[in-house]
């Protein structure tokens, strides 16, 4: 029986991929296509849930699109590692690309409660300067045949800025806003905290199973951070729309 078989932890290496044949048909890592879409039907369910339930705003527009493009990622994701076989590395860079966005959505998300005007311009300015200089240095990658053997060398920028992305704007804002405001914001601080556990566990290739990896237990805590964010949205939204015409100091 083959070592990817084994029910043991493994820590700084990776299962072999599972592959299921469907006579001519291959797919492949359908535990990974499983976590994805379970995370992209959970993000489109909180757009949806946003959309119909909640007022329109600058926080709540700029929190849909995040869970939106998040929910394209994580589904183009999925389909990137089931049909690698067929695709390869060329089959997951939408997910990457759209990553890339998401993670641009929920900073504006943060940076729309910033009533400062300068902080806000700065802020924004950061913001979007980051996204930039993130898409070029993955675009120079994609660019190096390398990164066709290695896809890990293209997802690299983007676990980077996904994590100082989040860390930055639901975490420390949520924090500042949480003291300033007096309002729920922790809750955002609490979706970061389940969250960061995943960057360790991918980076570390924490792999507790064939059939849950570390793709897998990212998955479930990064959807568990998101189900935070949902939280602290219908609990901010209420209480501080009749602020939004306010100006409030950053």
């Amino acid at each position: 029986m083959s070592n990817a078989y084994l029910c043991r932890m493994i820590i700084g290496a990776d299962y072999e991929k599972l592959i299921w044949k469907f006579g001519e048909f291959t797919l492949m890592e359908p535990n990974t296509l499983i976590t994805d879409t379970l995370m992209s039907a959970i993000c489109f369910y909180l757009t949806i849930r946003l959309w119909k339930e909640h007022d329109r705003n600058p926080f709540v527009n700029w929190f849909m699109a995040f869970f939106f493009m998040l929910g394209i990622s994580t589904f183009v994701g999925g389909l990137g590692h089931g049909f690698y076989f067929y695709w390869g590395t060329i089959g997951k860079i939408p997910g990457w690309i759209t990553a890339i966005l998401a993670v641009f959505c929920i900073e504006q998300a943060m940076i729309s409660f910033v009533y400062n005007k300068t902080l806000q311009k700065i802020y924004k300015g950061m913001s979007i300067l980051k996204m930039l200089i993130v898409l070029g240095v993955f675009l120079r990658i994609c660019l190096n045949g390398q990164v066709i053997e290695k896809p890990e060398l293209g997802f690299l920028p983007i676990a980077i800025n996904t994590i100082l992305g989040t860390i930055l704007s639901a975490g420390i804002l949520g924090v500042v806003f949480y003291r300033k405001h007096q309002a729920p914001f922790h809750y955002f601080s609490f979706g970061v905290l389940a969250m960061l556990p995943a960057a360790f566990v991918f980076l570390m290739k924490i792999n507790l199973h064939p059939w849950m990896d570390k793709n897998d237990v990212s998955h479930i805590l990064l959807s568990i951070g998101n189900v935070f964010f949902y939280v602290g949205i219908i609990k901010v939204t209420p209480e501080l729309t009749s602020k939004f015409n306010t100006e409030f100091e950053g």
